[in-house]
């Protein structure tokens, strides 16, 4: 093996001939190579074995001279013994050449997983793609005829062509972009309404326009955005006025009211009226009370004898009250959100024994009449927003409602 000593600038002699004694090797030794210890050269010169490492490699190299990268030919140089004993003459490669393979080898595998990666997504994409075109192709050979089509999804179908119907009667606007009058008091219902339509195949999956608001959840079961969603009616524009033509016929607003389902969907309507109006005025006053099915439970039982416009006042009153116990001291907005149901469970109970006075107010303008309430409400029974001026009961009682329930204006609450 043929080495080489070199020095840098402005070594001392001392270091120089530490250096020289710390390189100097014995030949064809593998096992100890070097004449002098670090220990020996150190106790020559008073020094510890380390400080004798550290001045040789701060003031010389090993160049081995027949030794040099398999690549570019660079000669190989050792800073210390350590890197000398454990070079591999016959395959060396330098520093520079070893950095610049193991980037492209970073590279090749970035692009081969890059590449394995895109080849599953559009493996995973199209059969996406095909599972949504069956969903579809499901929807339409399973399309009820119009005389098959239940009275409820008849009439709700018939507000859905209503709000979100095109001009052409062929298929909807989304939710989101519907600028005019709420398909019904929340969007927690809206979404509620187009699921049940498309599961009943009466709105078909518009694959084109909605692929962006569908997606597959871990089981491959699809997942649609109904918010954002648009959707393709299962029948003509001629068939779709003849459902809304006979949706104004007597006989079949009659099949509506004894549908068993008319009344459990009227409540939920007036249910999410009082929702919406307890969620309007709580942000009003900076609260966020809790609105779960507790919270829901006690709207309903309010529903049971008390009409919208009556449950308002209570909402209102159960609101500024949780308000006012906001400024007492010490009472964050969290404690005073969470007294308003039991404000307006107090409030339900002093007028239901008759304690404080009921009252009645009419429609806050923040809250204006859903389509949803007027085909379900006004149009079955021929009262102006009667849906939120009575209770549901007290108009299926009537046989002749119209007749026998009177439009009553209220003041207004705010």
């Amino acid at each position: 093996m043929k080495t080489k000593v070199a020095y840098k600038l402005d070594i001392t002699e001392d270091a120089k001939t530490i250096c020289d004694k710390y390189w100097l090797r014995i030949k064809n030794n593998s096992k100890n190579p070097f004449i002098y210890s670090c220990k020996e050269i150190g106790d020559e010169f008073g020094l510890t074995y380390r400080e004798i490492t550290r001045i040789a490699e701060d003031n010389a190299y090993l160049t081995i001279l027949d030794c040099r990268c398999v690549n570019c030919s660079t000669v190989k140089i050792c800073c210390n013994r350590t890197e000398f004993i454990s070079s591999y003459l016959d395959s060396w490669e330098c520093e520079s050449c070893y950095l610049k393979a193991f980037y492209r080898r970073q590279q090749d595998s970035r692009r081969d997983g890059n590449e394995r990666a895109l080849q599953q997504q559009l493996i995973k994409e199209n059969a996406f793609i095909n599972q949504l075109i069956q969903f579809r192709q499901t929807q339409l050979y399973s399309v009820p005829s119009l005389d098959n089509i239940n009275t409820v999804d008849h009439y709700l179908l018939v507000a859905v062509l209503i709000c979100l119907g095109t001009d052409n009667l062929r298929s909807t606007i989304s939710l989101s972009d519907n600028l005019d009058t709420q398909l019904s008091p929340s969007y927690s219902l809206d979404t509620k309404i187009l699921d049940r339509l498309m599961r009943k195949n009466l709105l078909l999956v518009n694959i084109e326009n909605s692929y962006d608001y569908v997606h597959a959840n871990e089981d491959c079961l699809l997942q649609f955005d109904l918010f954002k969603m648009t959707f393709d009616f299962a029948y003509s524009p001629d068939q779709l006025q003849k459902l809304i033509i006979d949706s104004k016929y007597d006989s079949s607003k009659k099949r509506l009211i004894h549908n068993f389902e008319y009344k459990e969907c009227c409540q939920d309507i007036q249910l999410e009226e009082c929702v919406s109006y307890l969620t309007y005025c709580s942000k009003n006053n900076n609260l966020a009370p809790i609105i779960d099915a507790k919270m829901a439970s006690l709207l309903n039982t309010c529903l049971l004898n008390y009409s919208v416009s009556e449950i308002y006042y209570m909402i209102w009153e159960g609101v500024e009250r949780a308000s006012s116990y906001c400024n007492k001291p010490n009472i964050d907005k969290m404690r005073a959100s969470n007294s308003i149901y039991g404000n307006i469970q107090k409030m339900y109970e002093k007028i239901d024994n008759q304690l404080i006075e009921n009252k009645k107010y009419s429609r806050d303008d923040t809250h204006p009449k859903s389509v949803l309430t007027r085909t379900f409400f006004d149009e079955i029974h021929g009262i102006e927003d009667c849906g939120f001026r009575h209770t549901v009961d007290d108009l299926l009682k009537q046989l002749q409602p119209h007749k026998n329930i009177s439009t009553i204006y209220y003041p207004r609450l705010l």
